[in-house]
Order: structure tokens, then C-alpha cells, then sequence
């Protein structure tokens, strides 16, 4: 695999192709997150209460959850090229979509449209990390990906309410769209017009890799943990921190989505921590336990506790976003117990759970303020910061549940220092 150590302009090819990929994630991710700072001025111009929003942001998840399969088993035959440069020519037109229409319905169409393509960003990503370096990479080309995600999801909070403040949420919306037409040439020309080097056939047939997937225990046991973990991102990050956070404190919209902007950051600190720490220490598990009791007691206090110095929700935040990162690692873990002609269906598995989250707790939470507000009215002013605490509670809860699957999760690091009859256990275990 010496492909990867060509260089172009003093870069290797192998992380310049990455790194455009990786673009490409940081771009759909702040669009996934853009409901966030949206949010009063997609109310009141939709005329939506609170199960609508929920409904409409809930499209997204469920396009995005619904495709990683199929896109993992095309990515597996077809390689990644092409594919993630239609992806993002679709979340660009899902921007120009979404900007021309004051219907709830065409609204909740343009979300579904850009979850289909950004669907194509952290799978497209990682599956050119795993067929442009070797194996002992896929965790730094993970950690990677993981930093432009939280870049982009940051691009998203403070900057993007400026911009919307200045603008309106519809001329922004334009914006984004005609930065995802740049980004889609961009791709065109360094990944979409040239062959991918590996292209890694199935063995047997085209579900051969899921069936794979679907056999080993440990695979839905990785795959959970990260779908739970991802949860107060999903919660959080893309749709309900700023109100939360508006309905706790007398500041600016622009101020909020500073605080949330704060997770992000913690997330772009936590990611390449954890894996070198998970690298240095050759163990994936460890890592995993520690991140999910400590995202567990920080967004108790989040959540759960009262009066809290705005100065210190920025650090809770922050650490917040920190402890998530240890999710990276999951799917580094599903990689390291797939076959590497199975790695696009792999991660397009544990992507699928992970998404899913977003489909079932955004409606949720939704119904759950409508529920505890008593509202009947859909005006989002009625919303009280107990009204919040009350339907966020599902963020502790999903990640003690976490911390307790992550128990479950067997040792995977290539290096680990198993026995040979331990790593046969784990494999017979799989087989089970």
C-alpha cells in the first residue's frame, strides 16, 4: 500500500484524499447541526410547536440511518469516489431546497434530501481511509475525520447564528448551498474523477458483508454503545441545546450557541486524546468505560441541576463534548473484528444504529415538552427551562445505560496484549 506515501504538493496523496472527504463531513455537519441556531426563526416562519420541529429535524436522521447499509455495500463494491461527490452535489441542492419554501412539508423533504447525502460524508471518509492506508491508521484517519466533524458542527453554533442574525435563516441557507457546489467540485477534482487505488469486491455475495455484521454479538454491542453515546450530540448539538440553554439564562441567541459551540470544541480536544491514549495503552475498552461514566456524571449536572454560573455550563459543555469523543473508538473497535472486505458495510452498520437515535429521540423530545408544558397552543415562548430539563433527561439516562453495555464490549486492539486463547474466545464468542 506504498499509494499512500505519494506526495502532491509536498502533502502525501493518502491525506489529501482523506482530508477532502473529511471536508465534506465538516460541511454536512454543519448543516446537521443548523436547526440548532434556526430554531425560533424556522417556528414562527413554519408555524411549528415543538413535535413538529421534532418531526421535521427527526427526516434527517431517518434518510441518514436508512442508507448506511446499502451506501456501505456500494462504497465495499464501487468504491468511494464518485459516490461522495454525488453526496455532497445532493446536500447542496437539499440547501437551495430548503431555503425557497415556508411549507412545513417541503421543509421536512429538503431535511430527508440532506440527510441522504450527508449520509455519504463519515462512511465515504472512513472507508477512503481504510482502502488508501493500512490498517495500523484507520484510528488517527478516524480521529481525523472526527476533528473536521467537530470543526464543522462548531462552524455551526456562534458563526452560523451571526450569520443568520445578519441575513435570515433562508439567505443563509443559500449561503451553505452554494458552499456545498465549491466543496462538490473540489471533490470532483482530487477524488470523483480518478479511480479509487483498492476496490474490494464481496467474497461470496452483496449482503455477504451484513450477514457478517448481523452474526457477530459484539458488533450490535459496539454499535449500541455508540448510538447511545452519540445521543446528547444528537439531542444537544443539532437541534435542542440553544433553547435549552435560552430558557435557562437571559442572553442572546448568538451567546447560547457559543455555549453549545463549547461541546465542540471538547469534542475536537477529545477525539485525538482518546485514540492516542486507546493507542498508547493498546486497548480500546478502557477508553470507552472512562468516556462513557464521565459524559454520565457531566450531563447530569447539565441537565439535572439548577443555578448553575453560565461561566461553569461552558466548562460542563465542554467536558461534555470531551467524554462523547470516546465514541470514536467504537468504530475503530468494528473495523478491527470486520474483514477488511466487509469495513464499508461495518461502519455503515454501527452509522445505521447510531443515526437512528436521532429518529426516535427528536420527536420524542418534542412530545415530551408539548407533553409536560400542557401545550395546546404550539407557541415555543411557553416552554419553561423545567419543561427542557424534563424532556432532556432521556441524555442521562441513554448514556447510563451506555455505561453499562460498554462492559459487555470485548477487547479488539490489534496490539492487545491477549492471549491467544483469549482472542479465540472472543472470535468463537462472535461466531456464537
Amino acid at each position: 500500500m506504498k499509494h499512500y506515501r505519494q506526495k502532491i504538493l509536498g502533502i502525501p496523496r493518502g491525506w489529501l484524499v482523506v482530508i477532502c472527504g473529511a471536508l465534506f463531513y465538516c460541511y454536512q455537519f454543519t448543516l446537521r447541526v443548523s436547526p440548532n441556531v434556526m430554531h425560533d426563526e424556522l417556528v414562527k416562519d413554519l408555524m411549528l410547536d415543538a413535535s413538529m420541529f421534532g418531526t421535521m429535524i427527526a427526516f434527517y436522521s431517518w434518510s441518514y440511518a436508512t442508507v448506511q447499509l446499502p451506501l456501505g455495500i456500494a462504497l465495499d463494491r464501487f468504491g468511494a469516489g464518485k459516490l461522495i461527490t454525488c453526496a455532497s452535489l445532493i446536500c447542496a441542492i437539499s440547501c437551495f431546497v430548503f431555503a425557497s419554501t415556508s411549507s412545513y412539508y417541503v421543509a421536512s423533504f429538503a431535511q430527508f434530501l440532506m440527510g441522504l447525502g450527508s449520509a455519504c460524508g463519515f462512511l465515504g471518509s472512513i472507508k477512503l481511509g481504510t482502502i488508501w492506508f493500512p490498517p495500523t491508521h484507520i484510528a488517527r484517519v478516524i480521529a481525523v475525520v472526527l476533528i473536521f466533524g467537530t470543526l464543522g458542527a462548531a462552524l455551526g453554533g456562534s458563526p452560523l447564528s451571526a450569520l443568520t442574525d445578519h441575513y435570515g435563516w433562508q439567505p443563509t441557507m443559500q449561503i451553505l448551498g452554494s458552499v456545498g457546489l465549491v466543496i462538490t467540485m473540489l471533490l470532483y477534482l482530487v477524488i470523483g474523477r480518478h479511480k479509487d487505488p483498492v476496490v474490494y469486491e464481496p467474497t461470496a455475495s452483496i449482503l455477504s458483508g451484513l450477514k457478517t455484521v448481523l452474526k457477530k454479538p459484539q458488533a450490535w454491542f459496539i454499535s449500541l454503545y455508540g448510538m447511545l453515546m452519540y445521543v446528547p450530540i444528537t439531542v444537544m448539538g443539532v437541534a435542542w441545546g440553544v433553547p435549552y440553554v435560552l430558557s435557562v439564562y437571559d442572553i442572546t441567541e448568538q451567546t447560547a450557541a457559543t455555549v453549545i459551540t463549547a461541546m465542540f470544541i471538547g469534542a475536537a480536544v477529545g477525539s485525538p486524546l482518546f485514540t492516542f491514549y486507546s493507542d498508547k495503552i493498546k486497548k480500546r475498552s478502557q477508553p470507552m468505560v472512562i468516556g462513557a461514566l464521565l459524559a454520565l456524571v457531566v450531563n447530569v449536572f447539565i441537565i439535572c441541576v439548577p443555578n448553575i454560573p453560565l461561566s461553569f455550563m461552558y466548562i460542563l459543555f465542554f467536558l461534555a463534548g470531551f467524554a462523547y469523543t470516546a465514541k470514536s473508538l467504537s468504530f475503530a473497535s468494528i473495523c478491527e473484528i470486520m474483514p477488511k472486505t466487509s469495513s464499508g458495510v461495518a461502519v455503515g452498520f454501527i452509522n445505521t444504529v447510531t443515526m437512528a437515535n436521532g429518529a426516535i429521540f427528536h420527536p420524542l423530545i418534542g412530545k415530551m415538552l408539548d407533553y409536560n408544558a400542557n401545550n395546546s397552543l404550539g407557541i415555543v415562548e411557553i416552554y419553561s427551562q423545567w419543561d427542557y430539563r424534563f424532556a432532556l433527561s432521556i441524555i442521562p439516562i441513554s448514556l447510563g445505560i451506555a455505561a453499562i453495555i460498554v462492559w459487555f464490549i470485548r477487547e479488539t486492539h490489534h496490539n492487545s496484549p491477549l492471549t491467544e486463547a483469549e482472542k479465540g474466545a472472543v472470535l468463537l464468542s462472535d461466531v456464537e
